[in-house]
């Protein structure tokens, strides 16, 4: 069951219900470390404690441990789950500013989540509530650039880098994840450079259009170390998988349904584990291009915002499925007023556009496939969250990450042996036959489910699949329903909360 807390002040003192202590993640210092006001301590973690006067509540430096709560002026619930904290039989009213944003990027921003009275802990909180109300207070640390060289940036780097695997060394056999880019490589090699090897490395397989390059470099690489490797089949239906992962990530993300066999076999076979969470966004960017022409000043926000949304996840394709009354309430202008908030946030950053994809998209989306659909009571170590390595890498100065090779150059600095190996993301992506069949599988699976399993989604307010199949005339049609299924699926999910049954269509699984 998931943990829940709910606090309730009234005359006759505080009732409580739910789990009056839970701690969650890991922390270096221990699972069973005491909350207080000192240092945070290195890892990815939340925890709460009520003391029967007094709750509190804090979490990792970074916030990527998923924590919930919705509080009013005499109550605090609490949930690593958002859902848990929906009010039952009743509608669950929407943030619809937030909403604008996520149906275009793919993810959530700040500590925005679908729902209006429902927020996501802010990185370094400390939260505390007692009968008389809540305090929250937190950090979001965005440092100017460092005066440092550009072989100071990579040393810095490769140094850092190798002390923060140094605390994280595992303490018997294990299990490696490993895909075909660098953070997971960089992890790899340094830990058999340290000598502590997994005993296996397993990778997951994409849905479509990805060409499988993943788990062949992968298995390149682990050849050439001399360790074993597996590569898992990818969910047998893509529809099937996200249906399920969508409620398990508390419908604050789009992606993670792939890699659900790979947790799940790391759930059964290791006690211990590492995630590449962080290296992209702070090490080599993937979207540096969108600024390579819009400047990034408080003139150049809107602009930059609009450039962010027109290459989103959806970009242009989300009017298609909105209906009379969303098209009004999750509109584009006001997407992009919520975007130009957040962005503004990060504009003193070193490099701002990373440090806006660091703690939104990395913290917000990526974050929800390994804490929050999770691998159980596997430890899941994340050597890039590594305090003194983020405060280094968000430092580079913007004119040394610009051209997107950071972490290319650390790699060949550190392993030279290794620099000819490329990476999957240079093999360019399948089309054709093979992606066409299986869209049109997605299609036919969401259209049979809400034919025979989920009736009213034909009858919904806005007639999400009907606008889906209309979407697929015209040029480009193919391309426009492949991008819109996974969305269509959300709204779909998302309607049926609204109804006031959030346990209708939300098939938690393991």
């Amino acid at each position: 069951m998931t943990p829940v807390l709910r606090l309730v002040a009234g005359p006759d003192g505080v009732r409580v219900d739910g789990d009056k202590e839970a701690r969650f993640g890991h922390a270096l210092g221990g699972r069973g470390h005491r909350l207080g006001d000192g240092p945070l301590p290195e890892g990815v973690f939340a925890a709460w404690e009520w003391d029967g006067e007094r709750l509190l509540v804090r979490n990792d430096r970074h916030g990527m441990y998923p924590l919930y709560y919705r509080a009013d002026a005499s109550s605090v619930a609490l949930s690593p789950d958002p859902l848990a904290l929906l009010p039952v039989g009743e509608p669950a009213a929407l943030d619809h500013d937030a909403l604008a944003v996520f149906l275009r990027l793919g993810f959530f921003l700040g500590e925005d989540t679908p729902f209006a009275a429902v927020r996501a802990l802010p990185p370094a909180a400390t939260l505390t509530w007692d009968r008389h109300g809540l305090s929250l207070e937190s950090s979001l640390p965005v440092p100017g650039p460092a005066g440092m060289t550009a072989d100071e940036a990579v040393d810095g780097f490769v140094e850092l880098f190798r002390a923060a695997i140094v605390r994280r060394l595992p303490d018997g056999p294990y299990v490696m994840p490993l895909s075909g880019g660098r953070d997971s490589r960089h992890i790899l090699l340094e830990l058999c450079r340290q000598g502590a090897p997994p005993r296996l490395c397993v990778s997951g397989t994409k849905f479509p259009p990805d060409p499988g390059a993943d788990a062949r470099v992968a298995a390149a690489l682990a050849a050439r170390l001399g360790l074993p490797h597996r590569t898992l089949d990818r969910p047998r239906s893509q529809f099937r998988a996200e249906l399920a992962a969508n409620p398990a990530q508390g419908m604050g993300t789009l992606d993670g349904a792939w890699i659900r066999p790979v947790l799940a076999y790391l759930r059964r076979h290791t006690a211990v584990s590492y995630d590449g969470i962080g290296g992209g966004e702070l090490a080599q960017n993937p979207s540096i291009d969108l600024i390579r022409s819009t400047p990034y000043d408080a003139a150049g926000l809107p602009g930059l915002a609009d450039r962010l949304l027109t290459a989103g996840r959806t970009g242009q394709h989300v009017e298609y499925l909105l209906g009379p009354r969303t098209s009004r309430l999750w509109t584009r202008e006001r997407a992009r007023a919520r975007l130009v908030t957040e962005l503004a946030r990060h504009a003193g950053a070193a490099f701002p556009l990373g440090s806006f994809f660091f703690w939104n998209r990395t913290r917000r989306s990526i974050a929800l496939a390994p804490y929050a659909m999770g691998a159980g009571r596997t430890v899941i170590h994340a050597p890039y969250l590594d305090h003194a390595l983020v405060d280094h890498l968000s430092s580079v100065p913007h004119r040394f990450l610009i051209d997107g090779t950071l972490h290319d150059q650390a790699l060949h600095r550190a392993y030279p042996e290794h620099a000819a190996l490329g990476f999957a993301s240079a093999v360019p992506q399948r089309q054709g036959a093979v992606l066409f069949a299986h869209r049109l599988a997605y299609l036919v699976r969401l259209l049979a489910h809400g034919l025979y399993a989920e009736r009213d989604w034909w009858r919904g307010p806005e007639r999400v699949l009907p606008r889906l199949l209309a979407a697929g005339r015209g040029p480009g049609a193919a391309r426009r329903v492949s991008r819109l299924q996974p969305l269509a699926l959300y709204l779909l999910q998302l309607e049926s909360l609204t109804t006031g049954d959030p346990g209708r269509h939300m098939p938690h699984t393991s």
